[in-house]
This record gives C-alpha cells, sequence and structure tokens, in this order.
C-alpha cells in the first residue's frame, strides 16, 4: 500500500507538502530581518576618494610657516600636509570641503596639542591648533556633518612610529572620529592625508536564497559575489548589505521596498544590486492552504507547532488531498501575481538606486527532470522565469535555471532528493557556487 501511495503522483504531492510544510513553516511567514555587513571598525579599508564632494586644507609646520605656498592655497586631498623626514612638528591646520556640498552639510575636526590636550571642535575652514607658541599638534579626529552618504578618511606620519595606522601590514586609514596620532606619549603629527569617500554598496534582495539558506556560512552567492566585487580596483570600500528574507514573496519584496526605509537608504547608495525572489510565491500558497485545510492561524506563533502536530494526526494525508485542487489554484493566482509585482519591483529598485548595475537570478527547478513531479511545478517556474527574462528591461540576467538544468557535476546543487527524504529545496553550497558563477556570466535579454 505505501509503494504504491509512493509510486502515484497524488501520494508524492502529498507526501512533500507534510514534508516541505514542516521545512519551511518559519520562513515563509518570517518578519523582517535586515542583515548588514558594514565595514564599521574605524580603521582600514584602503578606498577611492569620491570626485563629486571633496577636501582642501592648509597649515602651519615648524621652520616653515603656513604652507602650501603662496599663503593661503590649499593642499587638495588626499595629498599629504606636511612634511617627513625633517623632523617639523604640524603645529595648526584648516580644513574645508569642495565640491557641490549640501546646505547644512560641513566638516568639524578637534586637535589635541602638546600641553593643551584637547582644543575642541572646530568646523569649515577654522583654524585648529597654535601658532608662535612652538607646540605640537599631537593627535586630530575629524567628522562630517550633516552629510549623509559619505565618509572622511585620514592618516598620517608621527614622529617615531611613521605612518600610521597600519593595518595588515600596511599604510591604512582612520575615519569618522576616530583618533589619529597618539597622546600621553609626547610625539608629535608630522603630516597628515585626508580624502572624502561616498559610501557605497552592494545590496542583496530576496528570499531564502539571498539570505544564503543552507549554504556553508559565508559560502552564499552573495558573499562569493561581493567578495569578487571588491577585488575589482574602485570597489575597495563597496559594503554588503544583505536584505534578503527567507519565506519572502514577490509581493512583499515590493512592500520592503516602497515602505521600509532601511531599503530605501540602503538603496540610495547602492552600487550593485542582485535579486532573488519567486520561489516563495510557489511555495507560500501551499502553506497557506494547509492552514485553511487544517483550521490554523498561520499568524499564530506556535503555528509551526500546531501544523506539525496536525500533520501527525490519522487522517492528514486525505486532508491535504482534499485541498490540493484549492491548493494549486493559489498557486496559480500567486504566480500571476508575481507577473503583476515583477515590473513594479524593478521601477521601484531603478528609482530608488538609478545608479547601481542591477542582476537578477532566474528560478532553479529542484526537481529532477525525469521525476513525475517535475511536470507539476516546472510550469509554475517557467511562468515566472518568463517575466525575469523580459527583454530590454534593463538588467543583467543570472540564468541559473539553465545552469542547473544543464549542469553535468558530480555534487547536487540542491538539497532536494526524493529518494533519501531530504525535501528541502534550496542550494547546497555548490549550488550557490554555481549561482555566484552565473552573475559573472550574467548578461541582459536584448
Amino acid at each position: 500500500m505505501k509503494k504504491s501511495m509512493f509510486k502515484s503522483l497524488t501520494g508524492r504531492l502529498v507526501i512533500l507538502v507534510l514534508m516541505l510544510s514542516m521545512i519551511f513553516t518559519t520562513g515563509v511567514f518570517a518578519a523582517v530581518d535586515v542583515n548588514s555587513n558594514d565595514s564599521a571598525d574605524g580603521t582600514a579599508i584602503d578606498t577611492q576618494a569620491t570626485t563629486d564632494i571633496g577636501v582642501q586644507y592648509r597649515g602651519h609646520v615648524q621652520n616653515k610657516g603656513d604652507v602650501p605656498l603662496p599663503v593661503g592655497s590649499f593642499v587638495t586631498g588626499p595629498n599629504e600636509l606636511g612634511s617627513r623626514g625633517e623632523g617639523f612638528r604640524l603645529e595648526g591646520l584648516r580644513i574645508e570641503l569642495t565640491g557641490d556640498i549640501p546646505a547644512g552639510a560641513g566638516i568639524s575636526y578637534d586637535v589635541h596639542v602638546q600641553n593643551k590636550g584637547w582644543l575642541g571642535p572646530v568646523s569649515n575652514g577654522a583654524y585648529a591648533g597654535t601658532t608662535a607658541q612652538g607646540l605640537r599638534i599631537e593627535a586630530i579626529k575629524i567628522n562630517l556633518t550633516g552629510l549623509d552618504g559619505y565618509e572622511v578618511y585620514y592618516r598620517g606620519h608621527v614622529q617615531n612610529k611613521g605612518d600610521i595606522p597600519v593595518v595588515d601590514e600596511s599604510w591604512g586609514w582612520v575615519k569618522n572620529g576616530a583618533q589619529l596620532g597618539t597622546t600621553g606619549e609626547s610625539l608629535r603629527l608630522e603630516s597628515i592625508q585626508i580624502k572624502i569617500v561616498k559610501t557605497e554598496n552592494y545590496t542583496a534582495l530576496g528570499d531564502s536564497i539571498a539570505y544564503g539558506m543552507s549554504a556553508t556560512p559565508g559560502s552564499g552567492y552573495v558573499n562569493l559575489f561581493y567578495n569578487h566585487l571588491t577585488s575589482q580596483t574602485g570597489n575597495e570600500n563597496l559594503q554588503l548589505v544583505n536584505l534578503g528574507v527567507p519565506g519572502y514573496t514577490s509581493s512583499q519584496l515590493l512592500n520592503q521596498l516602497q515602505n521600509d526605509p532601511a531599503t530605501m537608504a540602503a538603496l540610495s547608495q547602492a552600487k550593485v544590486i542582485t535579486i532573488s525572489v519567486g520561489g516563495n510565491n510557489i511555495l507560500a500558497p501551499v502553506i497557506a492552504g494547509l492552514a485553511v485545510a487544517f483550521q490554523l492561524d498561520p499568524n499564530s506563533p506556535t503555528f509551526p507547532a500546531d501544523l506539525a502536530t496536525a500533520l501527525a494526526q490519522p487522517g492528514a494525508a486525505d486532508i491535504i488531498t482534499a485541498a490540493l485542487p484549492e491548493i494549486q489554484t493559489s498557486v496559480t493566482a500567486s504566480v500571476t501575481q508575481f507577473g503583476t509585482d515583477w515590473p513594479q519591483i524593478v521601477a521601484t529598485v531603478k528609482t530608488l538606486a538609478p545608479q547601481a548595475d542591477i542582476y537578477v537570478t532566474t528560478l532553479y527547478d529542484p526537481i529532477n527532470l525525469q521525476d513525475p513531479l517535475y511536470a507539476v511545478f516546472d510550469p509554475a517556474i517557467q511562468t515566472i522565469n518568463t517575466a525575469i527574462k523580459t527583454p530590454v528591461a534593463g538588467y543583467k540576467v543570472a540564468d541559473v535555471y539553465t545552469a542547473f538544468a544543464n549542469y553535468q557535476g558530480s555534487e547536487p546543487l540542491v538539497n532536494f532528493n526524493w529518494y533519501t527524504g531530504n525535501l528541502d529545496p534550496h542550494p547546497t553550497t555548490a549550488g550557490h557556487d554555481v549561482i555566484y558563477q552565473c552573475h559573472l556570466s550574467a548578461g541582459f535579454i536584448n
């Protein structure tokens, strides 16, 4: 009896629904979870200076007086102000922003001076330090004010210490109010370099696949693509903002884009965006249909446990079999909804991040071509992929569906395996690597 049920399409679908519901219930109804891997330790990323807003500075150096010459001129960041190898102290300086500066934006700075300590912050070209007193600047802190989306980086040369800070055995940078120099060591700051860096990120949008579920930590396709991006010249300061949320459908992603301030802020600074969504448009109606069939509240915090209990009861398979036609209707409607949501998702992303390069993944089919269930789910997957592969849509398509279908390797790309009882359709670590490779070869659909 069990054997005949296992072989029948309806029987396999019943068992599949049972298993999938237990695996994915919490993911489908998950709340928004924003994961940012921003670098914020205040030290040490080598970065490129921005070109639209810059910085210039001039100062007073022992035995040299006002520098640079002629008096009143400035050094343009990130060039060096001061001296090295001459034993001359930096005694004072003025710093100001250049370029298209928004109203209310500015730069403030505070210096620690021999025998005086911290003098207190000044801003926008005001003099910080002393003259004609023979007192050295020992340390400095610099901050931007009213200038979202930018950071100030600085580094210098200190008596007996040389170039600081040293990070990973090379000359690095401090930023955004961190102390450069020393206090309590009687060491002079001899020179300084300053630059303004526009904050840019790689924002990952989508569902559990973007989130990295089932991959070895750090080996999801988002992490792999981020590592590739930061290896390229000009992306050294690129930050990763992973906004993938397990369980998200296309409608939930659209709502996130339209209403979540953190998402909007991240996209305003995005240089690269990747999107992986659509799988839950197929899965979520299955879970919702089960909730109705078993008269459960999907919003209850105990829903996963309640559903597991219901599925363990005698007659659960009969209840699911009776619910399958309605579930199939709901899946069809949800896939149709993707077609409505998708153009709005793309338009919203482009509005929020007109400067960004956008990559979109097609859905893969986790079920083997030879399995009878392939014919049940593949048409829905293909419908979503057709929408994603809209010609001249202004984004690159990473064709994961084709890559998975044509894969000839021995290592599984998905966890799903009917015969071993593993019905997790998420990519394995190897699968995430293939998705990453698809991003490298992604292209526009003409």
